[in-house]
Order: structure tokens, then C-alpha cells, then sequence
């Protein structure tokens, strides 16, 4: 069972202050060690003076972002680990263990909706380093 535990935090970058919303817990739903590849899905946003975006950009955001996870995670195609927000995008992450199905899924749900602004890049990560370095830098221990 894939936790739903999740923790905020907040930081800087160059671009303004992001906030972090991180999966707790999450790798409990890899112990087959199925989930090898970090997904990114970033949505830059218009946004307001400090870098958040504003509410109708929150409310579009959100919305579709539900429905594909909701789409990946229960048809195990993906985990979704952290979301970031600030400094003028959203960024998804996601651990998946089939890219071809993860993008299948993506542009299945969104051939449906207008053109929008995401890229969607993917690296290999099978220990799941970059959760775990994310966890840390919260100190977030488990």
C-alpha cells in the first residue's frame, strides 16, 4: 500500500521561493525495485510578483495534475514522489517502471485538453537517489 503521508517544506532558489510537497515513505511502494526511472513533468506558469502562481493558474494546475496521477498510480505505471512550486513553474516527479506506458498515460489525458505548457524529461535512478537527497535536505528520516 503506497503511503499517503506527506510532508512541506519551503527553500530559495536564484528564481524565488519554492515550496515543497514531499511523499512520505514513498519508496515503501518500490520494494520490488520496479520503479527505476525519475520523471519530471514541468509546467511553467505566468504566475504572480513572487514567483507562486496565481490562484486560476493553481486551480488548472491542480486539476489536471490529479487526474494523471490518479491515472498512473492506480494503474501502477507510476509513483508520484514530490511536488515543487515557485519561481514561475510546477514541477512533478515521479518514479515510473515503464517510460513508454508513462507517456502512453500522459498523452492519453492530455490529447483531451488545449496545447499546454509542460516538458517532461526522464533519467535513470533506480536506487532513488534523488528522493532520498530530497528527504534529507528536508531532514526527513525514516
Amino acid at each position: 500500500m503506497l503511503s499517503n503521508e506527506w510532508f512541506a517544506g519551503e527553500s530559495e532558489s536564484d528564481n524565488g521561493r519554492i515550496i515543497t510537497r514531499g511523499r512520505m515513505f514513498a519508496e515503501e511502494g518500490n520494494t520490488e525495485r520496479l520503479f527505476r526511472t525519475r520523471v519530471e513533468v514541468q509546467w511553467k506558469y505566468k504566475g504572480e510578483m513572487d514567483g507562486m502562481p496565481s490562484p486560476e493558474e493553481t486551480d488548472i494546475i491542480d486539476r489536471i495534475m490529479n487526474l494523471l496521477t490518479e491515472s498512473l498510480e492506480r494503474s501502477e505505471i507510476a509513483i508520484l514522489t514530490a511536488i515543487h512550486i515557485g519561481a514561475g513553474q510546477a514541477l512533478y516527479v515521479y518514479y515510473t517502471q515503464e517510460l513508454q506506458a508513462f507517456s502512453g498515460r500522459v498523452n492519453e489525458l492530455l490529447e483531451k485538453l488545449p496545447l499546454l505548457p509542460i516538458k517532461i524529461g526522464a533519467a535513470e535512478d533506480p536506487d532513488w537517489t534523488e528522493y532520498k537527497q530530497m528527504l534529507e535536505k528536508f531532514g526527513i528520516t525514516h
